[in-house]
């Protein structure tokens, strides 16, 4: 047999093994020419038998160095019977992690090199179909019973056990998910889908942070669809840590029913949290926290900011975000009704606000008035107002602009200001005088420095479609208006402008008109920055007229 040389004793083995896809080294060969392995293989070929390979050894070769490339070769052959091909797919499987890594995978569905370092296709994907479908029907009961061992549960330190059933999920999605699809028999396919559709609904808080997986489970979800995720809106709960992993799944690919339960849920939850009785439950581990870290002398309104924060974190970051991916009538009404309630807090009824981005019924004038009832309400904080105006230019412009113009005559001018920053980003040049006419006309009406300069902003900015008069030439007649609000947009309308476009308002320098008059706590007071004399400094200056507002704060911006 010596004699058979190293080539062609590699042709022999390759011959025997019945593969081309199984090369064995040179070195390889010299070892085992004289291996009592060899022999077999010899002998049983000169007899036609093929060399005697019993389950034993398939279950050996899991762990041995080349065991891979023998269990590759036993699927591949069509000389060993169904059921021991079937034993050596299910051993790839089940091959221990080698350098960290599992690599069953690689053989048996994807691609791995050879024992000469040349690229492969994995076994069941290089089989005829027919044979494929023999031994990959024959994998799937192994592999679903498998994927139904239950999931491991946190040790006394926290720590997460290997989950056993991994392996199986795995392989079984990369049959699946392999291009193209591995699993041709349509009950095996559909008795796979429902396995993992269970799989990855039964423990779903761990197994979406499982990093031992090869397939992540959001991966598969996605790829499986809709009935993947129909159970996770009962998941939704006080004891759930993954709120928004499931709602962005649900949002992505839920159908609507998946979607309303969700929303139900996390209605339900948000309430929960600002109930008394999960209140009282925060408080508690807080002070048993406190306690077990040795923490002395914590006083109640310590443990009440402590408290305070928890629910912010629940609400603010994981609560409210979830809610506006998925959205829906139940989380509509619930964020409406929540930031309008003066008994949350500013920040939590702003991020409310936030999470309706994108959720409102632009068709529904019952979500508009709710909107806009926050917008006018003299009583909410500035911050809480600006998100709702942001809410509010998201309904049709037909709609909101008669709206708006009804909180021109409001106690605080900020409310006017902020009404007409939107009026005037949603409309062109040939709407400014409509506006223009809703302005304060005596300097009596309590106006800050910053309205009209922001209004001149807005209006410089406008691009008016052809036939509509240029920004500039629809603000300059109001620079001789009677009326102070026109006239002082008219003036904003030139501030950090174009030095060319000085001469506009040049002439107004000297101009003795009262600006409009604020007492402090209105904090709308008229000041700017001047150089302060003798120095390279700058101080700042009360100013009383439009000819000091023209001279000391508009005209020495204009330097572009």
């Amino acid at each position: 047999m010596a004699a058979l040389g190293v080539a062609s004793a590699r042709r022999f083995l390759s011959k025997v093994t019945g593969t081309k896809h199984v090369m064995v080294k040179a070195k390889s060969v010299r070892r085992a020419m004289g291996a009592a392995v060899f022999v077999c293989g010899f002998a049983s070929a000169a007899l036609g038998n093929g060399c005697a390979v019993s389950e034993s050894d398939v279950t050996r070769w899991e762990g041995t160095e080349h065991g891979p490339y023998k269990l590759v070769a036993v699927v591949t052959h069509d000389k060993y019977s169904w059921p021991l091909r079937t034993k050596a797919a299910i051993a790839l499987a089940e091959m221990p992690a080698r350098g960290g890594q599992r690599k069953g995978i690689s053989f048996l569905v994807d691609k791995y090199k050879d024992d000469e370092s040349e690229p492969r296709e994995g076994a069941l994907a290089v089989l005829p179909d027919d044979a494929r479908r023999q031994i990959v029907n024959g994998m799937a009961p192994t592999l679903i019973e498998k994927m139904k061992l239950p999931a491991p549960k946190p040790d006394k330190d926290g720590r997460m056990p290997p989950d056993p059933s991994v392996p199986y999920k795995d392989v079984a999605f990369a049959m699946l998910s392999h291009e193209p699809t591995l699993i041709t028999d349509d009950k095996t396919k559909a008795d796979v889908v429902g396995a993992l559709t269970e799989w990855g609904q039964a423990d779903f808080e761990n197994r979406i942070e499982n990093g031992s997986q090869q397939y992540g489970l959001e991966q598969m979800m996605r790829f499986l669809g809709a009935s993947s995720v129909k159970k996770l809106p009962g998941f939704i709960n006080e004891d759930a840590y993954r709120v928004d992993r499931m709602a962005a799944l649900v949002a992505d690919i839920g159908d609507d029913d998946t979607k309303k339960r969700a929303g139900d849920a996390m209605v339900l939850l948000a309430k929960a949290i600002n109930a008394e009785p999960w209140q009282t439950k925060q408080r508690k581990l807080i002070v048993d926290h406190n306690n077990a870290q040795g923490a002395k002398g914590v006083t109640d309104a310590q443990v009440a900011m402590q408290l305070q924060q928890v629910t912010d974190r629940r609400l603010n970051e994981e609560i409210f975000p979830a809610m506006k991916k998925v959205g829906g009538r139940a989380i509509v009404d619930y964020l409406l009704g929540f930031a309008a309630d003066a008994k949350n807090s500013d920040d939590r009824r702003k991020t409310s606000l936030a999470a309706l981005e994108g959720r409102l019924d632009k068709t529904n004038p019952q979500d508009l008035q709710r909107v806009f009832d926050i917008c006018k309400d003299e009583g909410v904080a500035d911050s809480i107002k600006d998100v709702a105006f942001q809410r509010l230019q998201e309904f049709p412009k037909d709609q909101i602009v008669p709206k708006l113009y009804t909180l021109f005559e409001p106690k605080k001018w900020k409310i006017r200001w902020v009404a007409g920053d939107v009026l005037l980003k949603t409309s062109s040049t040939k709407d400014i005088p409509e506006f223009m006419r809703h302005l304060p006309a005596r300097s009596t009406v309590k106006m800050g420095m910053t309205e009209p300069l922001s209004y001149g902003g807005d209006i410089a900015k406008m691009e008016p479609p052809a036939g509509q008069p240029k920004p500039l030439e629809a603000i300059r007649p109001y620079l001789s208006s009677q009326d102070i609000g026109p006239r002082l947009t008219a003036i904003g309308f030139f501030y950090n402008g174009k030095k060319a476009d000085q001469s506009n308002i040049a002439g107004f320098a000297d101009d003795k008109t009262p600006l409009p008059k604020c007492e402090k706590e209105d904090d709308c007071q008229w000041q700017c920055e001047v150089p302060k004399a003798g120095t390279k400094e700058t101080e700042t200056k009360e100013i009383a007229t439009i000819g000091e507002l023209v001279k000391l704060c508009v005209l020495p911006t204009m330097t572009n």
